[in-house]
Formats: structure tokens, sequence, C-alpha cells
């Protein structure tokens, strides 16, 4: 059988873009060593965008029932001084999601799976290894290996998607190397349940302290975590005691109570890899990026690999897209992570300073841009947007205002008197988005020939009024709130044009944008 993606690692990297890839009816199979889930934490927060992914493939609401909100992060310099803050954000959530999102992975993950059993085209052979491979123009042959019997078969695939990790195999056999971005760091992981006498923080706290930086993460119920940074002259082999670990937190919390459930020491790294495709094989996850969890973004970052290449794939399999709209997930994802990783680093540098004078002038700097606002205080203000590849440009080759953005999510009721998330209205493939029925009539002869061709909606989202009949293939909806009439306020009339991953293409405020914009994603997915 040829496969129409081959995926080799079943984590949540894996296992989203198995979901994403099955509810798009493409045949997949999923490789993965393990016999089962690894039944430890590792990552502990998701974000917005991760949960609309989900709700393309109809998951989210099942990950929502056992997350609990983030409540923010304080940085604490010496002398417990505030110095920098990540405040919980307020409603309306612009993704239509909480944007910070705590859970456990082990809960997490089973979701993901159920997913994926819904879907009698995706094939998931736990316990084999990917032992080999080759590929040429038109298809990948992947060797794997039975883990109980030694059994070695081939599977082919037109395309594969390597989810397999930090030590990712597939991108050591491609020979991709990696770029580091100058973080490299010990740090011990300590996850702990709390008995009902624990005294500690009720907000996350970053102590930014030379004497032993250390993370402090409210997890969901009763879970907490720290993460401590091993110093230069402690010995990394003496976290592996328990009474290392004890000693160390004692400053946080008494380690008499807390029952710890798991302690791990990693090293965080700050990486890139060079290439994130060779030929018909692409890297995700953890295979084209690492990076310090100071703003919780790897699991995230992942997750959105997975949403990019998963609408891309589906694209070109099933929907007739040209193979070259490919090319364009690292062209997207590669600047959008280097950026995201830097951030990342900046902010592991504030914590982990272990010089005292250092410290104290980081402390003077920060806590004055806190105090003037010179300083963003809302994590998801540290996210960058797109700034490469499927967006429209101006004639200058400067990205179009709005173009790169997410998309906002408002809540919506539609001609029939239901209630919706706007996703749900849009669907899986292009959006004409617009506040009055003015600027659907932009949409020119030409536009409307290839329009249908993408797979595209219109739709007309009213405020303050309820939702016309829709007709002429244009569907009406009236949003609650003025999420979306405060989004688009600053462009005036305007027709909005959303790719399938809720990302903006471009935002037209006339009939010939509109129709050079169509045009142009025309060329670039059509050819």
């Amino acid at each position: 059988m040829l496969y129409d993606v081959i995926i080799v690692g079943y984590g949540p990297v894996g296992a989203a873009l198995a979901n994403i890839l099955g509810n798009q009816g493409l045949s997949v199979v999923v490789i993965e060593r393990m016999a089962g889930i690894f039944d430890k934490p590792r990552a502990i927060n998701i974000d917005h965008e991760v949960m609309r992914i989900l709700q393309t493939v109809g998951l989210a609401d099942a990950v929502d029932a056992i997350c609990t909100p983030h409540t923010g992060t304080e940085f604490r310099g010496l002398d417990h001084r505030l110095i920098k803050l990540f405040a919980p954000p307020k409603q309306p959530y612009p993704l239509g999601w909480t944007p910070n999102l705590m859970f456990i992975q082990p809960e997490f993950e089973p979701i993901l799976r159920t997913g994926v059993s819904r879907f009698d085209n995706v094939n998931v052979m736990l316990s084999h290894d990917a032992v080999g491979f080759e590929q040429n123009e038109t298809e990948v042959r992947l060797s794997v290996a039975g883990a109980e019997n030694g059994v070695v078969q081939e599977l082919r695939g037109r395309y594969l998607v390597a989810c397999d990790g930090a030590a990712s195999p597939i991108r050591k056999r491609l020979n991709i190397a990696q770029e580091s971005l100058e973080f490299d760091e010990w740090w011990t992981v300590v996850d702990a349940w709390l008995k009902p006498e624990a005294e500690v923080p009720r907000t996350t706290t970053q102590f930014c302290l030379p004497s032993g930086p250390t993370t402090y993460v409210v997890g969901p119920r009763n879970l907490r975590r720290w993460e401590l940074k091993i110093l230069p002259h402690e010995d990394r082999g003496a976290y592996d005691d328990q009474a290392t670990i004890k000693r160390r937190l004692a400053p946080f919390v008494d380690p008499e109570h807390i029952d710890i459930w798991r302690s791990a020491t990693y090293r965080f790294h700050a990486l890139l890899a060079q290439h994130w495709r060779k030929g018909r094989i692409f890297l995700a996850g953890d295979a084209a990026h690492q990076m310090p969890p100071f703003l919780a973004q790897g699991l995230c970052s992942g997750i959105r690999d997975a949403g990019n290449l998963g609408w891309k794939l589906g694209a070109v399999l099933s929907r007739g897209a040209h193979p070259d709209l490919l090319d364009s997930y690292e062209i997207e994802r590669k600047p959008h992570m280097r950026r995201l990783v830097a951030t990342t680093k900046q902010l592991g540098e504030i914590i982990g300073e272990l010089d005292m004078k250092k410290a104290r002038r980081r402390d003077e700097t920060l806590a004055e841009e806190l105090a003037t606002g010179a300083t963003p205080t809302l994590r998801q203000k540290f996210i960058p947007d797109l700034a490469h590849g499927l967006i429209a440009l101006d004639a200058g080759g400067a990205v179009w205002a709005g173009s790169g953005e997410l998309f906002v999510q408002p809540s919506v009721t539609d001609d029939q008197g239901l209630v919706r998330r706007l996703d749900d209205v849009l669907g899986s493939g292009f959006a004409i988005v617009t506040s009055d029925d003015i600027a659907q009539t932009w949409l020119d002869e030409s536009g409307g020939e290839i329009w249908p061709a993408l797979f595209g909606i219109r739709v007309v989202v009213r405020t303050g009024l309820p939702p016309g009949l829709s007709r002429d293939g244009i569907l009406e909806v009236s949003e609650t709130g003025t999420l979306f009439q405060n989004w688009a306020a600053r462009f005036g009339s305007c027709a909005i044009i959303v790719r399938p991953d809720r990302y903006v293409y471009g935002v037209a405020t006339s009939a010939p944008q509109l129709a050079a914009m169509v045009a142009s994603i025309g060329a670039a997915v059509r050819r």
C-alpha cells in the first residue's frame, strides 16, 4: 500500500498531525517505538493557538475539560522584588479559548490518541522502530522493525514527517545539522503533589536568584513543578539523589509537605535544524527545534508545526494544490521559531543570571520598565506573527498590514439561530470575511473563478444585527460582543482573506486589492 503520509513518532506532535491528516481523509501510518504513552509529565502548558488547532479536529473541548487556566507569572529578583510580569489576559479572548492552560501530559495524550482512533484511514503501529529509509522523486520507503519479533517490513508513503524527538534519528540520517542559538544549561525538573499543609505561592514564579535560579509552576489541581538550575560548581549526578533535590527546594517549600512524582535532569538547548525538509521528508516538533521552557512554548510550537504542515499536505494530496506549496512550511515556521527561541533564551538569561552585580543592574532596569509600561505584560505579545511565506506583501516586499496575524475567533450566531465558534463556520479552506455586504461584491469575475478552486468560503460577520439569510454562496453570522468589529476597525471597510490555519493572508481595502490578493493566492497554491 502507498500511504499519503508516514509519521514517525507518536508523541503529542505526531498524534496531532495524525488527527489533522486523518480528518482530511488522507491515508496515514504512524510508527512509534514505545508500546504506550510515557506516564510522567513533561510539557505542562498549552496555549490558545494549540486549542484552536485541536478545535479543527473536534478535540478542543475534551482537552479543555482537563485543563486549568494559567494564573500569570511573576519574575522576582533580589529581595523578592517584582521585576517582570506576565499577567493573565482578560476576556474576550482573541482566539476564543483561554490563552494559557495548564495540563498533565499523561492525561492529554490519550485524548489525542482517542481522536486518531476515529479514523479508519489512519494506521498506528506501536512497538515498531524506524530502522532505515530511502526516497525518490515520487515516494519514501521506510523500513520498520517490530520490537517484539524483530521482523522488518517496508512501508511506502508519498511523504514522511519525522516527529521523532530532539535526538531525531531521521534528522541525523539525513545529515541535517543543527544551528545553536548559544544557550546550553543543565536544569533539574521536579514534579510534586502538594500535601494539604504545603505553603507555596499561588502564582507561577521565576525566582531570579544568583544563589540558585528556580522556576516554580502552578499546575492543575495540586500538581506543582520546580525547575532548578544546576550551578557551575555542582555535580549533575548529585541531583539523582533526593537529598540534593530537597536541599534545593527547601527555600521555596517544605520538602516534607510534598510528594515528589518524578525528577529528571535536562540539558536546556536553543537549537534550530538548518533544514526542515529534504526531498519528501519533513521535520516537525523537537526534531526541528529545541528551546528552554521559560516561555512554555516547546509543545505549542510542535503543534503549530503540525497545524501549518497538515493543511498544506492536505491541500497538495487531496485538493489539487501544487507541491511547491509545501516549501512554505519551512519558509514560515523557521523564522517564526528563530524569533521565539531567541526570546525564550533572553528570558532564560534574565532568570539564570549568576553574577550578583549584574543581577542588581538587571533588577533596576526591568523594574523601571515594568513600572513605566515599557515592557509588555501579556505573554501572547512575545509570540511572533508570520513574516514570510504565504502572506500578502506590498509592492516593496514588506508585509501588508494585518498579514501574518492570527485571525480572531468570536462566538457567532448563524442564520439558523445556532451559537458557534467562528472557525466552525469557516470550515477547512480559505475564507473571505467582511463586516458588510459591500466588500463581498469586490470579488470580481476572475476572482470568482479562482476562489472555488481554493475551496474558499465567503462570510459576512455582522455586529449588533441579527444575521440575514445566507445567499449566493455567502454566509451571514452575527457576532456576540465586538471582538471581530474591533479587530477589523483598524482597516475600515475591508475584506479579510483567512488561511485554513487561521492566519491572515491579507486585508484588502478595495476591489483591486482583493482581486490582486486572490490572484496571488491562486498562483501560489494552484500554479
